[in-house]
């Protein structure tokens, strides 16, 4: 699939996606009915026993999502320790002391694996 963004900013694919869904009913309906194949098309593959689940916001209900939660302890070592238990995926965007990428969709659009 070609998205129509191709001289934005950098953005990732992920962001990309997201943003063509509000133009694009063909791919919003596609990304809320089965939303790892379309990322799998676009290059984001999902490991096995992750689920993705789209959400559509509407005009006056905005969807809120939040990391998982990793505890209390922000030490490197402790958010180092929560983001491999997470993810098989090195993040290129944040770094594994990130909390708020520890687990999150985010990870999926990172490269290579650990």
């Amino acid at each position: 699939m070609s998205l129509n963004w191709p001289n934005t900013l950098s953005l990732s694919t992920l962001d990309k996606l997201r943003i063509e869904s509000a133009v694009n009913q063909s791919l919003r309906d596609r990304l809320l009915k089965d939303p790892a194949a379309v990322l799998a098309e676009n290059g984001i593959s999902v490991p096995d026993g992750v689920t993705v689940k789209t959400v559509a916001d509407t005009a006056d209900t905005h969807t809120l999502t939040l990391p998982p939660f990793v505890g209390t302890d922000l030490s490197n070592k402790s958010l180092g320790s929560a983001t491999a238990a997470a993810s098989t995926w090195e993040c290129t965007t944040c770094t594994p002391t990130s909390p708020i990428c520890a687990g999150s969709l985010a990870s999926l659009t990172c490269v290579g694996n650990k």
